[in-house]
């Protein structure tokens, strides 16, 4: 470790002790730890890494929690059609064992595909169909995730948004004026 007459920035100790900057501001304004201010910056003794207060906190902390993706990011990843999620969900086939007869598969019921739109049916992006409602861009992508809009996707990835989704009756209430 380092000498005993060296100090370190409360960031350079919380990197060598494991331990959050702030959890080392707050040790220091308690009085628990040993710092002096040099200008701007609390500087904390090298020799306070082997006091009592630092040992006690490196045994008990715990490991940082990976992050996770935002919900808009999730949601941008995982938007698909109802026919995807109904085939998402379906229960997996059961094993068969292997018999010298016939095999038998047991009936599942597959969800009908979705119908595809017909070819002269105009579509728009997310965005142009957030400006033509009162719908955020985030929340046309809820909808087509969650089914209450119908879209199709581009070879690009993007989503296309029906024009017949502005004839039903919960969303052509939502038509700007």
């Amino acid at each position: 470790m380092a000498t005993p007459s060296k100090s370190m920035t409360t960031s350079e100790f919380a990197k060598a002790t494991g331990i959050p900057v702030a959890t080392i501001a707050k040790m220091i304004q308690e009085g628990k730890l040993k710092a002096k201010k040099e200008g701007n910056k609390w500087m904390v003794l090298s020799s306070q890494l082997e006091s009592k207060i630092v040992r006690e906190l490196g045994k008990t902390r715990k490991p940082p929690k990976p992050k996770k993706p935002s919900k808009a990011a999730a949601a941008a990843r995982t938007i698909k059609t109802p026919a995807a999620r109904a085939s998402a969900t379906s229960p997996p086939e059961p094993p068969v064992a292997a018999s010298p007869g016939p095999r038998v598969v047991p009936a599942v019921a597959t969800p009908a595909p979705e119908p595809a739109p017909h070819p002269q049916e105009k579509t728009y992006s997310i965005a142009e169909f957030a400006t033509m409602t009162y719908l955020t861009e985030k929340g046309v992508c809820e909808w087509l995730k969650i089914g209450r809009l119908q879209g199709v996707k581009t070879e690009a990835g993007d989503w296309r948004v029906l024009e017949s989704n502005l004839k039903v009756s919960d969303i052509s209430r939502l038509v700007r004026k």
